[in-house]
C-alpha cells in the first residue's frame, strides 16, 4: 500500500497533468489562470507552469519506486527549454513563428520519437502519462501565457460539427483503404469486443485524438496557415503529420492523407476536439478492424 506522501504525490501529479489538461478546456479557468500569471515578470510567467509540471512529476516519481535520476535528466530540459525560445522576443505578425514553431516541435517530437522515461500512472505499470506532460506544458503556454487565437479547444460541439468529423472520416476511409490493401500495408483483423466497439474510441480520444491534435493542427497547422496561408498551411502540417510515420513510406502515406482528413475538418470547424473525433475514428478502426501486415 502506497504510504501517505505517496499518495499525496499522486493527487498533485494527477491534478495538474491530466487535470490541467481538461480543466483549461474551460474559458473561465483560462482567464483566471492568465490573472494570476500576468502578475509575474515575463520570464518567470513562462517558467511557471514549467516548473509546478517538472516538481509536480518529480515528486511523484521519488515517492512512486521510479528511477529518479533518468526521469530528471530527461524533463528538466523537455519543460524549462521551450519557454527560453518564447522569451526571446515578442510574436510580431506576418513574420515566420520561429520560436512557437521551435516549442511545437521541441514538445511533440521527444515524446514521437519515444525518448522520454515513462511516466505510469499508477506506478509501475499504469497508463503513460508522458504525452499529456508535453501537452499540458503546450496548453500553458498557447492559451494561458501566449495566447495563440483559433485554436479551438472546447467541448462545446455542435451537431455540424460532430457530422463533418464523422463524414471526412468515411471520405478518408473510401480513400485510404483501397490504397493500404492494394499496397499490402493492411490486412483485415477484426476485434469486435465491447472493449474495442465502446471504451477503446473514448480512450482513444481523450488519450491520443485530442492531444495530437492540440498540437499539429490547434498549433502547427495554426501556425503554418498564418504564416503560409490555409491551404499551404493545412498540406505542409499534413507532410509533417506524415513524416512521423517513417521509416514504411506506405505508412507515410496513408498518414498524409490522414492528416489532410483531420486539418480539413480543424479548418471547417475551428475546433481541434472536432477534428480529434475523425482521429479517433480512425485509430478506433484500425484497433478494431485492421492490422499492419
Amino acid at each position: 500500500m502506497a504510504s501517505p506522501v505517496g499518495l499525496a504525490t499522486a493527487a498533485l501529479f494527477l491534478a495538474i497533468v491530466p487535470g490541467g489538461y481538461l480543466v483549461l478546456s474551460v474559458d473561465g479557468v483560462r482567464r483566471s489562470s492568465r490573472s494570476l500569471v500576468s502578475r509575474l515578470p515575463s520570464i518567470a510567467q513562462l517558467l511557471a507552469g514549467p516548473a509546478l509540471v517538472l516538481l509536480a512529476i518529480m515528486g511523484y516519481t521519488a515517492t512512486s519506486g521510479l528511477p529518479v535520476a533518468p526521469r530528471l535528466s530527461a524533463y528538466a530540459p523537455y519543460l524549462l527549454v521551450p519557454p527560453l525560445f518564447l522569451a526571446i522576443a515578442p510574436r510580431a505578425t506576418g513574420r515566420a513563428p520561429l520560436r512557437e514553431l521551435a516549442v511545437v516541435f521541441g514538445l511533440w517530437l521527444p515524446i514521437e520519437l519515444r525518448i522520454l522515461p515513462g511516466l505510469p500512472l499508477p506506478a509501475p505499470d499504469g497508463a503513460d502519462m508522458q504525452k499529456l506532460v508535453g501537452l499540458v506544458e503546450a496548453m500553458y503556454f498557447f492559451l494561458v501565457v501566449r495566447p495563440l487565437p483559433g485554436i479551438g479547444y472546447t467541448y462545446r460541439l455542435t451537431a455540424r460539427d460532430a457530422a463533418t468529423a464523422v463524414i471526412v472520416f468515411l471520405a478518408y476511409a473510401v480513400v485510404a483503404l483501397p490504397i493500404g490493401f492494394a499496397t499490402g500495408f493492411i490486412g483485415w483483423h477484426p476485434a469486435l469486443d465491447a472493449t474495442h466497439l465502446v471504451g477503446g474510441p473514448l480512450i482513444i480520444y481523450l488519450v491520443t485524438g485530442v492531444p495530437e491534435e492540440f498540437l499539429l493542427r490547434g498549433l502547427l497547422q495554426n501556425l503554418l496557415s498564418g504564416w503560409l496561408g490555409p491551404r499551404l498551411g493545412l498540406v505542409v502540417a499534413s507532410i509533417v503529420f506524415g513524416l512521423a510515420h517513417l521509416p514504411d513510406p506506405r505508412y507515410v502515406l496513408l498518414a498524409t492523407i490522414a492528416g489532410v482528413a483531420y486539418g480539413l475538418v480543424y479548418a471547417r470547424t475551428q475546433r481541434i476536439t472536432a477534428s480529434a473525433i475523425t482521429h479517433a475514428l480512425v485509430d478506433a478502426t484500425w484497433v478494431a478492424l485492421l492490422r499492419a501486415t
